[in-house]
């Protein structure tokens, strides 16, 4: 098999599962190991894709962080599946963060009108849980990032530092079986981090779109999150390093 052709195979097998082993790529294609490592390490350095421990990862064609109004549409049924799901792991009387993501809206969208606090750098959740009298709202301050209609930057995130946040409600661009979490922005991904490190519950909602992927900015290590709220059983590789590193899945 030539060697272009080769490519174009592991490249359908990354977009199909968003990651592989090298040993399965090995076998589906007839080759040596070997010379999958040397087709990865080519395919790397192309930009295709992110090599991981044992295997690589598909790394997103478009790196940058989309207009909320476009990525509001993509999966927008699994990720009002995912949000209702969610909504049965929150308690009265806790603090909790909403990160921006299209996902959690619909979280905030669905969410009862009780007594909690919730604190987020969303300008659109905030809105939306306006309406909700029972609900106080935190909305964190700071540098506007006008794709997501949310703020990041110093100010939000020495803010953040004033509250105990019980549980976290987030989402990510890409989950790598190695790397962790990663997000399109360099601002999102710092304050994502420091949400995570200082959370006593982390609940990742993420659909299936970003298994396996690879994004600009890692923020956590899968090993940070409880609990991983899907709308697919994500592939055997990733499945089982999550794992293995203490993640709970669940399906919507």
């Amino acid at each position: 098999m030539l060697a272009l052709e080769r490519h174009r195979q592991m490249l359908d097998l990354l977009k199909k599962h968003g990651s592989v082993r090298t040993t399965e790529v090995a076998k589906t294609l007839g080759v040596t190991e070997e010379t999958v490592r040397r087709d990865f390490e080519k395919l790397e350095a192309e930009g295709m894709l992110m090599r991981s421990h044992g295997g690589a990862v598909r790394l997103e064609t478009q790196r940058r962080e989309f207009p909320v109004r476009e990525r509001a549409v993509q999966n927008a049924g699994a990720k009002i599946q995912i949000a209702r799901a969610a909504v049965a792991k929150i308690r009265e009387g806790q603090t909790i963060f909403f990160d921006p993501s299209t996902t959690v809206q619909h979280l905030a969208e669905a969410l009862p009108d009780i007594p909690l606090t919730v604190v987020t750098n969303s300008l659109q959740i905030a809105n939306l849980l306006a309406d909700k009298p029972a609900v106080h709202v935190v909305l964190l301050g700071g540098n506007l990032m006008s794709s997501s209609l949310s703020c990041t930057g110093w100010a939000a995130e020495q803010t953040l530092n004033l509250y105990r946040i019980d549980s976290a409600f987030i989402s990510c661009r890409g989950i790598d079986p190695e790397r962790g979490l990663s997000e399109a922005s360099e601002e999102q991904a710092r304050l994502k981090h420091r949400v995570v490190e200082g959370a006593e519950s982390v609940y990742l909602l993420a659909d299936s779109s970003k298994s396996g992927v690879a994004s600009s900015y890692f923020y956590s290590q899968n090993s940070a999150v409880d609990v991983w709220i899907t709308d697919e059983t994500p592939s055997p590789a990733l499945e089982s390093a999550l794992t293995a590193q203490g993640v709970r899945i669940e399906l919507a």
